[in-house]
């Protein structure tokens, strides 16, 4: 719950290890994409925070609502303590009410500059939309909260008419994108599968089918289609894909295949004391978002029997000794003990947030609390059931 009161405390805002944009720049400055990508990664790479140089008021990060209202919840399931849900209803309040992505969905507030593409501040963007679906949609299962589920479906019914690409059969990354992104692609089935059921049911079937086509034999799978500069594999774009197929497991019978495949490269992401490292080959960086989504991934694998126990123990273990200090997470460790002391709110602490209750969650022996396609009727009758 500490992560979780910390950013409640600020407003559920702070620095994003992306956010660089976020600031009226001059415009030689921003001018070209390898001028945008070397501010985002001066910020990125930097040991201190030098928004402080510059700036005194931080963006809201729609996906941080979304995951510290998932884990609100998803402690009160585990708990019943009612703390851990008002905190979660009062950030997925705050999340229906941004309207910076426009009425639907949800995206940065800053203009975003990634290796394979460029879109503005405001632009909806799957990712982000996918854990505030999420979030909203366990409020309707947890609290009764009826208004948050018909807003997750809302935004499942857009990602499905605007997002979802034919022929090829794959939902785009963000409307100004034609390109196969694996990890966005599963975060728009599962999304629009949870939230639509029947309605979506080929479509999320389409892109399952589509991203289990490019796995490796090696069990992982490229960032995006078509190698290039997206054929890398780091550790929690490879969680999302692991974790989404399974809750999409009863579309297809070759899911399963899929994850056990993906699953015994996955462990290649997690040293002998619990390491989470952002790349399988490499022991540097340990990286916080890794280990949370790490968390959450092994909490999946652990009930279908393709980890054990011992791991996620041993991750969770490094992530409560190692991963915190000063109530907030280390956002990455390198050689010789150095370390980031920048808090980022979505990027660490609000995934390691969820992947800590996953984690106590799936060692407690509870289902994966993830929405599933269902009904949600008689919701307010059944809120803090488990």
């Amino acid at each position: 719950m500490g992560l979780t009161e910390r950013a409640a405390a600020v407003d559920w805002r702070g620095p994003d290890a992306y956010d660089g944009l976020w600031w009226h720049w001059p415009a030689p400055l921003v001018g070209g994409r390898l001028r945008r990508q070397a501010i985002m990664q001066l910020h990125v790479r930097s040991p201190v925070d030098i928004r402080r140089l510059y700036r005194h008021s931080h963006p809201l990060v729609p996906k941080a609502l979304g995951l510290f209202g998932s884990t609100g919840l998803r402690i009160h399931r585990l708990t019943g303590d009612e703390r851990a849900r008002d905190l979660a209803i009062n950030a997925l309040e705050v999340l229906d009410a941004d309207r910076q992505a426009g009425g639907f969905a949800w995206g940065y507030h800053w203009d975003m500059q990634t290796r394979w593409s460029f879109y503005p501040a405001g632009s909806p963007s799957i990712v982000h939309t996918a854990f505030a679906v999420s979030g909203l949609l366990e409020a309707e299962r947890d609290a009764g909260r009826s208004d948050l589920g018909e807003r997750a479906r809302r935004a499942a019914r857009w990602v499905l008419d605007t997002l979802w690409i034919e022929p090829e059969g794959f939902f785009a990354y963000h409307p100004h994108s034609r390109a196969n992104i694996h990890n966005a692609n599963l975060l728009g089935a599962w999304l629009v599968w949870a939230a639509l059921g029947e309605e979506a049911r080929v479509q999320a079937l389409r892109a399952a089918e589509r991203t289990i086509a490019d796995q490796r034999p090696d069990g992982s799978w490229p960032y995006g289609e078509s190698g290039g500069n997206v054929g890398w594999a780091d550790s929690f774009h490879s969680g999302y894909v692991i974790a989404c197929l399974d809750r999409l497991s009863g579309l297809d019978p070759r899911i399963p295949e899929a994850v056990e495949h993906g699953a015994r490269f996955y462990r290649r992401f997690f040293g002998a004391a619990g390491e989470a490292q952002l790349w399988a080959d490499r022991r540097y960086p340990e990286d916080a978002h890794s280990a949370g989504t790490g968390l959450t991934t092994l909490a999946v694998l652990l009930r279908r029997g393709l980890v054990e126990q011992e791991l996620l123990e041993t991750v969770a273990r490094r992530v409560l000794d190692f991963g915190i200090r000063g109530g907030h997470t280390v956002f990455r460790r390198y050689r010789w003990g150095l370390r980031t002391f920048v808090h980022y709110l979505r990027w660490c602490d609000a995934h390691v947030a969820l992947g800590l209750a996953d984690a106590a969650t799936a060692l407690a022996g509870h289902a994966d609390p993830a929405p599933r396609p269902e009904v949600y009727e008689g919701a307010a009758e059944t809120a803090g059931t488990g």
